[in-house]
């Protein structure tokens, strides 16, 4: 972890791709590159296998394709172990490593990649494949109601590498936008945590300040882990108005294979105010802070109802960015239970607790900062409509959510101390939580004896 490099930038698909090639030709007898299919664009989607150990893991970059870090994690990390036979025979893991498992969308955010890495860059050139098209949300599942087999072509790629070896440990490098980190996990795994803090404390990283589900300080249950369970349960509980879904989650369809596989998401983020360090009370409670952010979520969420509304007869072609505003205005409209990614719901203790400065900056910032990429996304389709005829009507609105996502970034910037998370520090704190988990996930596994497991 001391080698991590000092990054200036996020690395390009182009970059990550060519790193493979090159990695392939000077290494041939410690690395085999695996082609995994095309995308559904038609671009190769490649893993790199390395090592020869009993254990097997998989690892991918840009499971949301606006969450660079794991491109350039995965590159580092794959020179490092090739660099390195002591630490490959000591781990005993077999390494699958897919730097990029959506090159399409990653490339229509490469603009942010190359900087300024600003939230009002990352704003404008934003886009997020649609969850019902992402590769981590459409493998097979089956349960009661749900008969899902229908994954795109991404997925397609991620199962030749599940449905070869039954896997130890999974990681999909996730990122948030605003905090410190949370290492987003299935279980209680308590073994690890004082590591997991001692990563986080080496590269200067805190442990989010998140309200939720937590385990321990910067460690939480990830619920979206499993949207396809929480599907399920919504509907025998009588609900009938739940979220479409198209598949089930990587861990649901990995622990298919191999109960006994473990999952660990290091969800770092992009941006912090130092505030987020200061634990000290407040005379606000909780509830104040998260009445505050329903306040924001509300307004934008009208607001963009409203112009998408006037926006709608204008849209004469179907852009990628179109299909992604579909799915985001979906909810707002339907109004339906959310199970890919559940908000969470606090008890009057909760929100009658006093709140700290670095839950009130949490908690408010994140909304304050995440109305802006909705706009984001509305610009980009707006874009796409008028260069290719568009008309007097979406210009106008157009222009009129330029104007709002402009007033929604002086206020961040005149109410926060907006500071990016140094990119090396992601990667080195990311790398080391990996590391420690993968090796506790080896202590999960039942004893294999003649090929059946005890």
């Amino acid at each position: 972890m001391d080698s991590v490099p000092h990054y200036k930038r996020y690395m390009t698909v182009d970059e990550l791709h060519q790193r493979s090639a090159d990695m392939v030709n000077e290494y041939p007898d410690l690395v085999e590159l695996m082609n995994l299919g095309e995308s559904t664009k038609g671009e190769t989607i490649d893993c790199l296998r390395i090592g020869k150990g009993k254990y097997n893991a998989l690892i991918h970059g840009f499971p949301n394709c606006e969450e660079p870090f794991g491109g350039n994690l995965l590159d580092y990390f794959a020179e490092a172990l090739v660099q390195d036979d002591q630490f490959r025979e000591d781990m005993n893991y077999t390494w699958y490593i897919v730097k990029c498992s959506d090159p399409d969308g990653a490339r229509l955010n490469e603009g942010f990649h190359l900087g300024p890495h600003t939230p009002m860059n990352f704003t404008m050139n934003y886009y997020r494949t649609p969850n019902f098209l992402t590769a981590e949300s459409c493998f097979p599942y089956r349960f009661g109601p749900l008969d899902l087999n229908d994954p795109v072509p991404e997925t397609r790629a991620l199962m030749k590498v599940l449905d070869r070896v039954p896997m130890t440990f999974v990681s999909s490098l996730h990122m948030m936008k605003w905090g410190g980190i949370t290492y987003e996990v299935p279980e209680p795994c308590e073994p690890i945590y004082p590591d997991l803090w001692d990563v986080a404390k080496k590269f200067d990283i805190f442990p989010r300040k998140r309200l939720g589900t937590m385990y321990a300080p910067g460690i939480q249950y990830a619920a979206y882990l499993s949207p396809a369970r929480s599907w399920a349960k919504q509907f025998v509980d009588g609900n009938e108005n739940i979220e479409p879904i198209r598949g089930c989650y990587i861990y649901e369809y990995g622990q298919q294979l191999n109960p006994d596989m473990f999952m660990m998401i290091p969800e770092c983020c992009l941006w912090y105010d130092p505030r987020m360090w200061n634990d000290e009370p407040l005379e606000q409670t909780l509830g104040e802070s998260i009445l505050y952010a329903k306040r924001v979520e509300d307004e934008v969420n009208n607001f963009m109802l409203r112009v998408w509304n006037e926006a709608l007869p204008s849209l004469k072609t179907n852009s990628v960015f179109k299909v992604m505003m579909d799915e985001w205005m979906a909810p707002i409209i339907n109004k339906y239970t959310n199970v890919t990614n559940p908000p969470f719901s606090y008890d009057k203790k909760v929100q009658e607790k006093k709140a700290t400065v670095s839950e009130k900056i949490g908690v408010e910032g994140r909304e304050d900062l995440y109305r802006m990429f909705y706009l984001g996304g509305m610009i980009r389709t707006f874009n796409a409509e008028l260069e290719a005829g568009g008309s007097e009507k979406l210009d106008g609105l157009n222009q009129e959510v330029m104007g709002n996502l402009q007033e929604y970034d002086n206020y961040l910037h005149d109410n926060y101390t907006v500071i990016g998370h140094p990119i090396r520090n992601l990667v080195g704190m990311s790398l080391g939580s990996i590391l420690h988990s993968a090796e506790f996930a080896k202590s999960k596994q039942r004893a294999v004896v003649s090929g059946y497991q005890l």
